[in-house]
């Protein structure tokens, strides 16, 4: 691979015609019998369309790990995966778009068992850009629900640009712990559709957390609670911030109104420590209550210590951040 290889030219596929890309891809699932007539493929079978648009911040390792996270996100749930590259204006193109087709079939337990993914790869310039939409449309699957990931772009601004996507899309996956800006800057009609993949992770750990503090009632909870405290390092901030904004959430609705909660509450995040510093949530009183969360990913492994007016008590829990593919799903359908 040259060195001026681009993200396009590293993800797998094979380069086909712009105008062919569907007659192709349904060539790959229809095989021709033995009297020349194409079969249909019983495994082909998608629910819905998934663009991934891959931003010019991303390295050719980072791309390759996304696409192996939506193929794999895909065994599990058929999808027409449509990838955006957009190339730098010196990229040595065609006078179209590039464009690359790539299938994969994997075989599960009992019959019916198989299911196949497909995917269409784009490749454009900025000088591209105004068609960009109309050929995508031609892509998309009739009839089935759109989501829309993109992924690291340079600023809030150039990812505001692609409204289209925005509006078409059913949901909108974002991942803070990748960008180097705030979903909040980004110019999104229907904020509401976007999730978090850094809160999508948080499942298991919020979970655990709430698991434990369901068996206090809410009044023995915020009885003298004055501030929520997470200390971790830099390598958990996003995360971190999604599960203060979740705690945060849930502490509001055991006050009368919001603005008991914010005149009553305070919350503060800070980094602590080298990146192995664990993640360690603390409730403070007003009293001698307390509680800890100690969160240590590496042993996969939380140490609760607390005291909510009935004596202390500890416990060992399992806690984990989702896998990437499992993170996407809980983000697609969940939330």
């Amino acid at each position: 691979m040259s060195a001026n290889s681009t993200v396009y030219e590293a993800l797998p596929g094979l380069k086909v015609p712009l105008g062919n890309a569907l007659k192709e891809l349904t060539a790959m699932w229809s095989p021709v019998d033995e009297s020349g007539k194409r079969k249909d493929n019983e495994y082909r079978a998608s629910r819905m369309n998934l663009i991934v648009h891959i931003g010019f911040e991303a390295s050719m390792k980072e791309a390759k790990e996304l696409f192996q996270t939506v193929i794999s996100f895909s065994h599990r749930y058929p999808c027409r995966m449509i990838v955006l590259c957009p190339q730098p204006d010196s990229w040595d193109s065609k006078t179209d778009m590039g464009c690359k087709i790539f299938s994969e079939c994997v075989f599960g337990e009992g019959a019916g068992g198989m299911s196949c993914c497909e995917v269409l790869i784009l490749g454009y310039t900025l000088s591209d850009r105004r068609y960009l939409e109309n050929q995508v449309s031609v892509f998309l699957e009739a009839d089935l629900p759109t989501y829309y990931w993109p992924t690291r772009f340079g600023s809030a601004e150039l990812l505001s640009d692609y409204k289209f996507f925005f509006k078409q899309a059913e949901r909108v996956i974002f991942d803070s712990s990748r960008e180097c800006f705030l979903i909040d800057q980004v110019d999104v009609p229907q904020p509401d559709k976007v999730h978090d993949l850094s809160y999508s992770r948080l499942l298991p750990i919020r979970q655990s957390v709430g698991q434990f503090l369901s068996a206090f009632p809410k009044e023995a909870i915020v009885d003298g609670l004055a501030e929520v405290t997470l200390s971790s390092s830099a390598n958990f901030k996003c995360e971190g911030r999604a599960l203060m904004s979740w705690v945060a959430s849930a502490l509001m609705k055991c006050y009368q109104s919001p603005e008991d909660a914010k005149e009553a509450l305070r919350f503060d995040q800070q980094e602590a420590g080298d990146d192995r510093a664990v993640p360690i949530m603390s409730f403070v009183y007003s009293n001698d209550n307390y509680v800890t969360f100690t969160m240590d990913l590496a042993k996969s492994e939380a140490r609760v210590e607390a005291d909510l007016g009935n004596g202390k008590q500890s416990l060992t829990t399992g806690v984990r951040l989702l896998d990437p593919e499992t993170a996407l799903a809980e983000a697609l359908f969940h939330g």
